[in-house]
Formats: C-alpha cells, structure tokens, sequence
C-alpha cells in the first residue's frame, strides 16, 4: 500500500464500516435514493399535461436514458470503488477540476432532495394527522414535522448504515405496496381490461412525449446513490453495479405501471391531470375511500427514507473530499462505534431543515419547497452525470480499455443529458422557476471558487483528488496506518488509503 506524500495526515478512527452491507442493501440505498412510490403517486399526474396517453411511452424511454447512465456508472464501478462516487469517477477522466465540480454536484443534488423529502413528509405526515383529528397542516405543525424528519433522519444515519439503509428498505416496501394496492384494485375493477387508446396514443404528439420524457427522467435522481458505498459494500465492484442498474430497471417498471394504471383509472389522461392528490382519489373511488390513510403514511414513508438514503450519500461524497484535504478535514472523520461519517451528516441534516423552515416562514407553501428544491437539485445531479459520462471514455484508454462501445454510450448520454437540461430552461420558465438556474449557478461558483483557494494555497492537496479510496487491512496485517492509526489487530477492519495512481494495475482488464 502507498500514499500519497502531501496527503492529509489519517485521523485516529477505524473509517468506515468496510464490507458490511449486502447486495439488498446496497439496492436499498438506491431504490430508497429515488423515493418511487411518491413519484408514483404524483409523477403521472404531471407528465400526462404533455405526453396525454402516452404517459407510458414517455417513462420507458426515460428509463432507457437513465439505464445509459447506469451502465456509465457501471463502467467505473466494476474497476474500482470509492466512498467518494461520481466524485471519485470523474477524477480518472477529468483530473481534480473536473471531479470537484461532480462532487459539489453531487451533494448539491443530495442536499436539495433530502429538502424535498423534507417537504413531502411535510405534507404528506400532515394530511395523516387531520385525518385522525390532530393539527398536521398548519405553518407551526408543519415547522416541527421538518424539524423532526430532519433530526431523526441525522441520527438514523449516523447510528448506522445498515440500520438506515434497512429501514429505507422497509419504508419503501411498505409504500409502493400501499401505492400498488390501489394500482392494482383499479386493474381488477376494470376487468384487467386493455386500454388500447394508450396504445393508439391517441392525441399524443412527438413534443409532448419528448418533454414528458425530461419530466420522467428527474423521478430517477439518486439511483446511482449506491455509488457512494464503494467503501462499505461487500463485493462492491459486483454490487454497486448490479444495484444502479438494477434500480433503475426496478424502479422504471413501477413508472411504467403507474401511469398506465392511472390513466385507465380516471378514464383518460385529462381526469387524471386535474386530480391534485390522484392515487387518494382513485383509492376513493374504487372503494378504498377507508385507506386513505395508508396511502399518506405510505408516501410519508417514502420521502422519509429519500432523506435517509440522501443525507447518507451526500455525508460520504463530504467525507471523501474531507479526508483528502479539499474540505475541512473535520469532515473526514468517523464515529468510533458507528463508523459513519457522523460530522458530514451532522453537517448536512440542519441545513436540510433550516433551508425549508426559513421557506414557509417567508410564506413559501410545503408544494412548492417540493418543487423549487427539487429542480435545483435536479441540476446538481445533472451536472454530475454529464462529467461522468463526459470523463469515461478519457479513463478507459488510460486503462488502454477504449473501445467504441463505451465511446458511444457516453456521447449518448451526454447528448440525452444536455436535452434534458435545454428543455428545462428552454424557454424561459415562469417566475421564480427561471430564477433557479441562477441560482444553482451561484452555487457551483461558491464551490469552485473555495476549490480555487485550495488549488492556489494547497496545490499538493488538489494534485491528490480523486486519487485516493479507503480500502481494508487484511486481518493479519500489523503495525501503524500511516499518522496517528492504531495498531491493527485481528478483531479490527482499519481502513488505509491507497494512491490508485501508484498502486493501478497496468494491463488492460486489471482493476484500477
């Protein structure tokens, strides 16, 4: 093992839970990531304003997009793995530059879905509490419902990761069967019937399905959130791959249902597009009008763990960039007993909720905290995929791994990434929408800018990003890690880092 001369100095914890997690779980934390039963519930009611009967055609073929992604994603992650995610990935291709504007991206897109989370706990938790006679959606109810969702989320994930990301898998089941239950009953009191009109695609136009496509592929942000447990997954370059893929296939058939479901439900797409709450009103008019309830502790399930599952994620992009001297190295720290990366988390959880608290104070509505958070951060992800893809092709013939295939595949996804990103402030969307670009904007220039101060006062910290991952010591090794590591014994999993740069295998096919 080597490392890097000018590195940050190892802090005295034990790192990160190394190879603790299943392959179910490192699928729980992407699935979790996406949050697909509340997409369910209120996706198609969106898309079908422009796609109309084609709602369907418009999630296959964003499922197809974000398929492309995965299997970018893939590419890096069956060669190496990295609490560090895309981050990690863009510096092979890109270099340091490239890689902290992925990062920043990342825990951007981390961040404001978390805020989204926030919000549809919010509403949903809220609606839940009236119906049993308790105050749930007033400004002060629904100021401590963020509060609350916040703080226990914070200390879900810092408690554990295979805590957490089992109890987002139990979450998420539980939501999508309350959806389903509804879905299905409407199927069943249709006859099972097929609605050829969706498949005529009556009325439907080729813009409409294109523009319900960009709606459709944001209901997929975070599926590459597994990405983040390169450090803590066992098997990981198997894994992580079969997770992102796996999500996104899993959670695209569930897209594909639910509009097709939905819109036979309400008879057509204009019903189902002036419904504001649609799998509550298709609950009650199928004769679950005594299940409401479910549905909201459903959805309030769901957005409940895409704030586990995205405060965990963004705390280990911090965590990576910490131990590596670009942040404050305080951020590279573990919790002893834990070993969760307690100070990110910590970081990120009160900034999850402070940022919606101070919204509905200054007269936002929960709606539209969902909405305005939820398109920045869109852009954050966005930004990361697209300098993944833009960076595969330059780290494969590094690897003297280039092959037209993969070149292919990442023009693909950087053209589909750019469309989408066209169509979302092309035209010029109404007040405040076409502020948030902007505002996304100054974002990412505060980020760079602080990676600008490090590159020119700490040059030696930049040369090292991206280049580093933790990996364990074998149970028998002995001696010190690096400064200030305790000696490693036989009970212990001690992670060190590894300079990939000195370290990489040279032959093609060897693992980076």
């Amino acid at each position: 093992m080597t490392r890097h001369a000018d590195a940050p100095a190892a802090h005295s914890d034990h790192g990160l839970a190394h190879e603790s997690m299943s392959q179910v779980e490192v699928l729980a934390q992407s699935v979790a990531g996406i949050a697909p039963s509340a997409v369910m519930a209120t996706g198609p009611a969106l898309i079908v304003l422009y796609a109309g009967s084609g709602a369907w055609l418009s999630y296959l073929a964003a499922s197809i997009v974000v398929l492309l992604i995965g299997l970018c994603v893939a590419q890096f992650a069956r060669r190496f793995a990295s609490s560090g995610s895309l981050y990690s990935y863009v510096a092979r291709g890109l270099g340091p530059g490239g890689a902290f504007a992925a990062g920043w991206g990342l825990v951007v897109g981390y961040t404001c879905i978390a805020m989204v989370g926030i919000a549809g706990t919010g509403i949903y938790l809220g609606n839940f509490l009236e119906t049993i006679g308790l105050p749930g959606t007033s400004t002060a109810a629904v100021l401590v419902i963020f509060a609350l969702a916040a703080t226990a989320a914070g200390a879900f994930a810092v408690a554990g990761i295979r805590l957490s990301t089992r109890l987002g898998l139990v979450l998420e089941v539980v939501s999508v069967a309350a959806v389903l239950l509804v879905l299905v009953v409407v199927l069943v009191r249709h006859g099972f019937a097929v609605d050829t009109s969706q498949f005529r695609l009556d009325g439907v136009t080729f813009d409409g399905v294109t523009f319900g496509i960009v709606l459709a592929v944001l209901g997929f942000v975070g599926f590459e959130s597994a990405a983040s447990l390169g450090a803590e997954a066992r098997n990981p370059h198997r894994a992580i791959p079969r997770a992102v893929l796996g999500s996104a296939v899993l959670v695209g058939l569930l897209y594909i249902f639910a509009s097709y479901s939905s819109v036979l439900g309400f008879n057509g797409p204009e019903g189902l597009s002036s419904s504001a709450a649609p799998i509550s009103d298709l609950a009650s008019t199928n004769g679950l009008s005594g299940v409401t309830w479910l549905i909201d502790i459903g959805v309030t399930a769901s957005f409940f763990a895409v704030i586990i599952a995205s405060i965990n994620a963004a705390a280990r992009v911090l965590y990576t960039m910490g131990e590596e001297g670009v942040l404050p190295a305080a951020l590279g720290r573990a919790h002893l007993r834990h070993k969760t990366p307690h100070v990110a988390i910590w970081l990120i959880a009160p900034v999850v909720a402070v940022v919606p608290i101070v919204m509905v104070i200054t007269g936002t509505s929960a709606l539209n905290v969902y909405a305005y958070t939820g398109t920045v951060g869109t852009f954050g992800y966005m930004l990361a995929y697209l300098l993944m893809a833009v960076s595969l092709p330059v780290f494969l013939r590094r690897r003297d791994e280039a092959n037209p295939l993969s070149v292919a595949l990442a023009v693909v996804v950087v053209l589909a990434l750019l469309y989408v990103f066209y169509k979302n402030v092309i035209p010029v969307p109404p007040s405040p929408y076409n502020l948030l670009p902007w505002i996304f904007l100054a974002v990412v220039v505060a980020g760079l800018a602080w990676y600008l101060v490090v590159r020119l006062h700490r040059p030696q910290v930049v040369e090292g990003i991206g280049t580093f991952e933790e990996e364990p010591v074998p149970p028998h090794a002995g001696g010190h890690h690096a400064a200030g590591r305790a000696p490693v014994t036989a009970a212990e999993d001690v992670p060190v880092r590894r300079d990939r740069a000195a370290d990489a295998d040279p032959t093609p096919g060897g693992r980076a």
